[in-house]
Formats: C-alpha cells, sequence, structure tokens
C-alpha cells in the first residue's frame, strides 16, 4: 500500500527495464539544455547572415519559438557580449565577443604571447594594461589586466571604439604609413565625442604623422571623460602591424612619467614581437 499524500515518485515502483524517475528527469534537463543552447547558436547565426538590425519576430518566426522565448535568448547573448541591440527597436546585431573570438582563433600565436606581456606590464606600471587590434577600422580590445588595488578605467575585454579618438586606434592606424593614415581619414567622419577629439582632417593626419615618427600615441579625453592612455604598436618587419599594447594614464600625468608608461609598454610590444618571431607556429 503507498503512502497517502506520497509524491507521485514515489507512489510507482519503476517497471522492468524503466530506468528511475530522477534519471528521467536528468535526461529531460538535459535535453531541454541542449534544445536551449542549440537555439542559442542558431539565433547567432541568423543574426550573422542577416547583417544588421535583425529583428526579433522574424528570429522567432524562424526558429518556430515564441516571442517570449526568443527575448529571453536575446537577452542571454546580450548580457554575454554576442549580440547588441540596436537603439529604437532596430533589432539586434552581433556583438564584441564575436569580434573577439574570430581575431582569437586567426591570431592565436599573437594572443598568446600578448597575454603574460598585458599581464606584466600592468604589473609594473601600477595601470590597467591592454592588448588591442583594428577591427573594421575600429580599435578593438582583446586584453585587459588591472594590477592588484588598481582601478579599473572603464575598459573591458570586446570594448570596441573610434581609432581616431583612442590611442591604440590611433598608433595602429599610424603604423600603417602614410597611404593607410590618408585611406582611414578620408573614408570616416571625425564626429567629437569631447571637446578634445581631433575632428579636423589635416590636424589628424598631421597628428598621425608625428605618431608614426615617435612611435607611441596619446589620448587625453578624447574619447570620454576620465580615459587617458598611452599606446605603443607591435613591431612588424613583414607586413601588418599585429596590434599594440596600451596603459591607462591620467589628464595630469607629467613629462616623467609619460616617459615612463612609454618605456614599459615599448619594452612590452617588443617583447610580443620577439615571441610572435620566435613561435613555430608563426604564419
Amino acid at each position: 500500500m503507498h503512502k497517502q499524500g506520497a509524491p507521485p515518485e514515489e507512489r510507482r515502483s519503476p517497471a522492468a527495464g524503466e530506468p528511475p524517475t530522477g534519471e528521467l528527469r536528468g535526461r529531460l534537463g538535459q535535453r531541454t539544455g541542449y534544445s536551449s543552447l542549440r537555439r542559442l547558436l542558431q539565433i547567432i547565426d541568423v543574426v550573422g547572415r542577416e547583417g544588421t538590425a535583425t529583428g526579433v519576430r522574424p528570429l522567432a518566426d524562424e526558429l518556430g519559438i515564441s516571442l517570449s522565448t526568443t527575448y529571453q535568448l536575446l537577452g542571454i547573448l546580450v548580457d554575454e557580449g554576442y549580440l547588441e541591440k540596436l537603439p529604437r527597436h532596430r533589432g539586434y546585431r552581433l556583438g564584441p565577443t564575436i569580434a573577439v573570438l574570430h581575431d582569437r582563433r586567426s591570431r592565436n600565436v599573437v594572443d598568446a604571447a600578448a597575454s603574460p606581456a598585458v599581464r606584466d606590464m600592468a604589473h609594473r606600471a601600477g595601470r590597467t594594461a591592454y592588448f588591442g587590434v583594428l577591427d573594421h577600422d575600429e580599435a578593438l580590445v582583446t586584453h585587459v589586466h588591472t594590477p592588484p588595488g588598481g582601478a579599473p578605467v572603464g575598459v573591458v575585454r570586446g570594448f570596441s571604439g573610434a581609432a581616431y579618438a583612442l590611442a591604440l586606434g590611433k598608433a595602429l592606424v599610424a603604423a600603417g604609413g602614410a597611404r593607410e593614415i590618408a585611406r582611414y581619414i578620408d573614408s570616416h567622419e571625425l564626429r567629437p565625442f569631447t571637446r578634445r577629439t581631433i575632428t579636423d582632417p589635416v590636424a589628424l593626419d598631421a597628428h598621425l604623422g608625428e605618431v608614426r615618427a615617435r612611435g607611441y600615441a596619446t589620448d587625453f579625453e578624447e574619447f570620454a571623460r576620465n580615459l587617458c592612455c598611452v599606446a605603443v604598436p607591435v613591431p612588424a618587419p613583414e607586413g601588418r602591424v599585429p596590434g599594440a599594447v596600451a596603459l591607462s594614464t591620467t589628464v595630469g600625468c607629467s613629462t616623467a612619467e609619460l616617459k615612463g608608461l612609454v618605456q614599459i609598454a615599448r619594452a612590452s610590444a617588443e617583447r610580443i614581437a620577439a615571441a610572435v618571431a620566435a613561435s613555430p607556429a608563426r604564419g
């Protein structure tokens, strides 16, 4: 006789050959998890194929799921940086995490060299350190390290911004030479982010020429308030510069302090270049 009020799973013993109820629940949970994971990947695939401004309803229709489920899955992908929500209800597009993953897949040698170099640079300078690349003419941060006791400056892995207003971007554009500088300026609207942003094409051309000549770039609140950096490109004797390193600084940075940060950044850039050159997987 079964106990009155006992849960259903206690009222019926499994038939011969039938798995226990707990195991059935585990399998069901696995299937649900697999289904959600598959849908997350399908959403990324659809948004990638559509390009930009993929709407919620077309996504739900293509995947055959409800709008509420679609919104829940989109929320997860946006939180993790795989998608970006466009303003004014224009839909979704691929986010910065996708760019970072793609960049790492094709640049694993540089990535392996950059990670320890950035960490060491941050500890030596006592400031947040970065490594970044040019991605569709924007500065994309692929590595960030803040030393113990250091103050985060609001730039995270996957952050992307206008190259002409960021030290990382300016160092990378300038490293391409006069022709690349001219191409970049001619193909971009130089809109101001702060009152310090260089928006005059002639002035920017001269500034990037100076950056190339001296071998490092700076930005002092040109992209956002309280965001100041010094950046040095990674040397590349053959072909395109693989990236640049940067250190956060302050508006009131002294000449002596700036010089010290540049020296630390240059040493780290050279370390990355040497590691890439010595790697058997190079190229």
